[in-house]
């Protein structure tokens, strides 16, 4: 898929560089990486699947202009655009009419829980704010996140629901969602990327077996465990990619 994506919401936490970096970018062909953050912070590099290190972009969020000239001939991007950069970053839209069109979709991500009432606030602001500027609901999409095993989507962001039924002001799918997961506490265990253990497929497994040596049955462990998850979550990742651009 090729699209121009923004990936903001007005609160932190909520996921938005898993997304814009594990979910989005590996699924869209030749994407540029924008990273819209605070002056002293640095862009991360992502390692694609064939080992290309892919740098991001970093811009403020009021350098709208400087992003519209490096978008210029350009079919696939993400931009991340960070919490703090967020009101910059419509204020710049603002200025210019119609600049909204510059993108194809602006993803919210919501985390699902409903002790998070706060953040669901700021996730309807934030939709509120993409809807007066003059973006169609099918430009506007939710991805909802950190869901609990046990939980339903219908329940843990029920805010969320009631205020898609009363407005309309958005797209939602309730197949958009990412559950809980101890994947990326595995990857921190080994010091790898989702990327690098997805794209894995060393039989740790039989190594295990093959070696007498504790300590390595400890890491092959933790290297399976790591395994394990990143293809798990794939697929979870592959299912709410679809179920955000199915048409």
């Amino acid at each position: 898929m090729e699209k121009i994506i923004a990936v903001l919401s007005f609160t932190g936490k909520v996921g938005k560089s898993v997304i814009s970096d594990n979910l989005l970018l590996p699924r869209m062909k030749n994407a540029l990486r924008f990273q819209m953050e605070t002056i002293n912070e640095s862009g991360k590099n992502i390692v694609d699947e064939d080992g290309i290190n892919i740098p991001a972009v970093v811009l403020k969020g009021r350098e709208v202009p400087k992003l519209q000239t490096h978008l210029v001939g350009k079919k696939s991007a993400i931009v991340d655009i960070g919490m703090s950069n967020v009101e910059a970053f419509v204020l710049a839209l603002n200025q210019q009419a119609d600049a909204h069109y510059d993108f194809d979709y602006f993803i919210v991500p919501i985390e699902a829980n409903y002790l998070k009432h706060n953040e669901m606030i700021e996730a309807i602001k934030t939709i509120d704010t993409l809807h007066a500027m003059g973006v169609e609901p099918e430009r506007i999409k939710v991805i909802f996140n950190k869901l609990a095993n046990d939980s339903t989507v219908e329940e843990e962001a029920a805010p969320i629901f009631k205020y898609h039924a009363d407005t309309k002001k958005f797209t939602l799918n309730p197949k958009a969602v990412i559950h809980e997961t101890p994947a990326f506490k595995a990857f921190a265990e080994v010091n790898k990327s989702f990327v690098s253990m997805v794209n894995d497929d060393t039989n740790y497994r039989q190594q295990q077996k093959e070696t007498e040596d504790f300590t390595k049955q400890v890491y092959l462990t933790k290297m399976m465990r790591a395994q394990g998850s990143a293809k798990t979550l794939n697929r979870e990742f592959n299912s709410v990619f679809n179920a955000l651009f199915e048409s």
